[in-house]
């Protein structure tokens, strides 16, 4: 396989690099990382169906990944098996860091009667929230039909670009959550203004991201090394495009808050580990399932498009990087 070639040194924009969050010491653990089973923990449930255009079934395939046909070229990720298997591990993950809620909200949600997911993927979060609350109707919506046929009764999944002005009436929902819509939302101050006008006085809305970077213990990423050159790159290219996957956490509240809109907005941060070097227990865990959805898929679903629509890569430069990058996160990360 053919030597990649090196990325172009452009400089980085300053405000692309982020700070790492402010956590505690995490003790390292001396333990071998497990690899999480393949196998779905998830089982969807049962019961009517929705019928849609054809059209959004032409999906666009490109580097041996499937991409989605509405609105094609718009979301940069794929949404092939693959990724739908990676996007349920990380509803896992995110399940795993609230403790095993759905959301942070969840507890003081009083009776909701509609909740609106806005890009639900392959709307496991919407199924289980319609299990949770069964006299609640859960729409959820997303740019790709990927969603099972049967689900609970109370559960409706659309085809929808969330950047589009929203059809639903005014003052409709009671809940509205947002999960991983960073890269897609260019505008995030229009999609909060969307969600504030379809919420009901009282309504409450949750907007949960992961911040997709890396932080070494030792800021010990060789300058010279794949996994510097791979980040480097992903980070000039991403920016060249707004494909902005580091919201910051400032940047939303400011957006919340802003006109006098949303009241009582409050900020959790997590922290997840790149595999299961903590000595604790839970934190063990979430980092053993976040390090293999990342090698197993998420490194590949994040480079591809971005790689080649942008920066002009060939597939076969790709992969060299990639293997490569992965070879020094794995030695980087236990």
């Amino acid at each position: 396989m053919p030597t990649p070639s090196p990325p172009q040194r452009t400089e980085v924009p300053a405000d692309s690099y982020i700070e790492p969050p402010t956590h505690q010491a995490v003790d390292i653990d001396n333990f071998e990382a497990e690899t999480p089973s393949e196998t779905s923990d998830y089982e969807s449930t049962a019961s009517s169906t929705a019928s849609v255009s054809s059209s959004i079934f032409d999906y666009q395939y490109e580097n041996g990944r499937r991409y989605h046909a509405f609105r094609a070229g718009q979301y940069l990720l794929p949404n092939d098996e693959a990724e739908q298997d990676r996007l349920d591990i990380t509803h896992h993950i995110f399940r795993l860091c609230l403790q095993g809620d759905l959301c942070l909200t969840q507890p003081s949600l009083d009776d909701p009667k509609r909740i609106l997911d806005v890009g639900t993927g392959t709307g496991i979060w919407a199924m289980e929230m319609g299990d949770l609350f069964p006299y609640a109707e859960i729409h959820g919506t997303d740019l790709s039909p990927v969603q099972p046929s049967w689900v609970p009764p109370n559960v409706k999944f659309e085809i929808d670009d969330a950047r589009d002005e929203w059809t639903y009436p005014a003052d409709y929902f009671d809940f509205i959550h947002i999960r991983q819509l960073a890269g897609s939302m260019l505008d995030w101050n229009d999609l909060i203004s969307q969600s504030y006008h379809h919420l009901r006085p009282g309504g409450k809305l949750e907007i949960s991201e992961g911040r997709a970077n890396f932080w070494y213990a030792h800021d010990s990423v060789p300058s010279d090394s794949f996994t510097y050159q791979w980040l480097m790159e992903w980070r000039r290219l991403s920016s060249k495009v707004n494909f902005d996957v580091f919201p910051t956490l400032s940047s939303l509240v400011d957006n919340m808050e802003g006109s006098k809109r949303f009241q009582n907005v409050r900020t959790v941060e997590k922290l997840v580990p790149f595999g299961s070097w903590p000595k604790d227990r839970k934190l063990k865990e979430i980092g053993k399932y976040f390090k293999f959805q990342f090698l197993e898929s998420g490194l590949d679903a994040y480079t591809l498009a971005l790689f080649t629509r942008v920066g002009q890569w060939q597939e076969l430069e790709i992969r060299a990087l990639l293997a490569r990058a992965e070879d020094i996160v794995q030695l980087l990360f236990l």
